[in-house]
């Protein structure tokens, strides 16, 4: 395992405030899910964003509320099943001009609301990360729209999608099991349409406009566990949400995650790890590529 990250972070400077270090939206949650975005919202603090809001279904906040007493809450209406309702989309437009950067999709399921939300934000001028839900209602739109939405916000606003295998499948047609033709196949729509992608696995690949590819060496099989996944996103939208620009936030959130799974393997041991664990391991993962 290397110890040498693809970028670092810079050193804070003494007269910083929390507005210097990005405001984090984490969008998702549903009944049965809080976690998921708790994670992820613990993880965006962890790595050292300066304020974090976890934006999710009305039912859904005082669970998410208490798993940490820094996350601040925005709730949205939600249908009688816990997920967000039709009309929480039309609510965000008061909520994302305080953001520096989005995450959405954990724990969110895929319903009408999450569908409307995901093409709301498609609209938005801010950096934006797609995560699980999120990109399953992604591959619901209409392929050309979509595409073309995120083309004209490439170089504004860019767009990370962070799918594994499944997901992927979902959005591209191509079988999970065929990893080598989803990695060409993800190259292919990033040069085409300018976004980015995280090509989740058992060796991480990041992928971007104009051929640029990028293998993580960080992580271990115990990171395969619920809501390591979460983490992630949290992860990369809290750098990006500092102000790294989607190629450095995408590489340098994988490798960090992956380093934080590291430490968290040799405390606890491979197969009792959580992502609880992941999380705790972020600060000192994080503290390596402050410069």
């Amino acid at each position: 395992m290397t110890l040498e990250p693809p970028v670092h972070l810079p050193t804070r400077r003494a007269a910083a405030h929390k507005g210097n270090f990005g405001r984090a939206l984490l969008l998702g949650g549903s009944r049965g899910m809080s976690g998921a975005i708790a994670l992820s919202a613990i993880a965006s603090l962890r790595v050292g964003t300066g304020l974090v809001t976890a934006v999710i279904p009305d039912r859904c906040l005082e669970t998410v509320a208490i798993f940490h007493p820094c996350i601040m809450t925005r709730p949205l209406s939600d249908d009688p099943q816990g997920r967000f309702a039709l009309d929480a989309a039309v609510a965000l437009d008061s909520i994302l001009p305080t953001a520096s950067a989005i995450g959405c999709g954990p724990g969110m399921t895929t319903c009408p609301g999450s569908i409307r939300i995901v093409e709301r934000l498609l609209h938005w001028q801010l950096p934006c990360v797609l995560d699980a839900d999120a990109i399953n209602a992604l591959s619901l739109l209409e392929e050309t729209v979509w595409k073309q939405q995120v083309a004209d916000r490439a170089q504004s606003a860019p767009l990370i999608l962070t799918p594994h295998p499944g997901e992927l499948a979902l959005l591209t047609g191509v079988a999970a099991s065929d990893r080598e033709a989803q990695i060409s196949t993800a190259s292919q729509l990033c040069d085409d349409y300018g976004l980015f992608i995280v090509v989740k696995g058992a060796q991480t690949v990041v992928v971007g406009p104009s051929g640029a590819s990028w293998q993580n060496s960080t992580g271990n099989p115990g990171m395969a566990t619920a809501g390591s996944g979460d983490v992630l996103t949290g992860v990369i939208t809290s750098f990006l949400s500092q102000g790294l620009v989607a190629w450095d936030a995408a590489r340098l959130a994988v490798w960090v995650h992956g380093l934080a799974g590291d430490f968290a393997a040799q405390q606890h041991g491979q197969a009792g790890m959580t992502a609880v664990e992941i999380c705790g391991g972020l600060p000192q993962a994080v503290k390596l590529v402050t410069s």
